[in-house]
């Protein structure tokens, strides 16, 4: 049975590295912290992509005309918290692991090549998993969906993209 400080320390004395625990968490409470300036750029950004706005200035002055600053600026926040707090909590956390096992193994810190192949590694890793996340709150922010009809949430989208156009529309 893991003991709680083994899952947020690694060792037992005041000198422990950060466990995954701790690694998740603090990757996790920065997250939401940059989050506040990085949605209102998130929502420019996927409504251009979206083909809703023509370029930048557009889509700020259509969001805050048609759904108001906060609520046009924001209206992704938490779809997009649920899609970067793992993501990034996730490859920070593989990340440490791999840096973890790697020293283990060869009794020695990792040399810099070592440390971009296991951040190329566990990005890869998280991308793999996280993608399907992404596609639900793009369609989210931008509520593009085939029938036309907007989505209730994260849930509602994830069955309607699955049934209305299968599992290949999440990558």
């Amino acid at each position: 049975r893991a003991k709680l400080n083994d899952v947020f320390l690694s060792g037992r004395d005041e000198n422990a590295v950060a466990g995954p625990g701790l690694d998740f968490l603090s990757s996790s409470i920065s997250t939401i912290t940059v989050s506040v300036v990085a949605t209102p750029q998130m929502m420019i950004v996927d409504n251009i992509m979206a083909g809703r706005f023509g370029n930048m200035k557009e889509a700020i002055v259509g969001i805050a005309k048609e759904e108001g600053v906060v609520g046009g600026f924001y209206r992704g926040w938490w779809p997009g918290l649920a899609g970067k707090i793992p993501s990034y909590a996730l490859t920070w956390t593989f990340f440490q692991q791999l840096k973890q096992a790697q020293s283990r193994i060869l009794k020695r810190p990792p040399r810099n090549i070592e440390n971009s192949i296991m951040g190329c590694i566990a990005s890869a890793t998280t991308v793999c998993i996280m993608i399907p996340m992404d596609t639900i709150k793009t369609r989210l922010v931008t509520q593009g969906g085939a029938s036309g009809i907007p989505y209730r949430g994260i849930v509602d989208a994830a069955v309607r993209i699955t049934r209305e156009e299968g599992v290949g529309a999440f990558y």
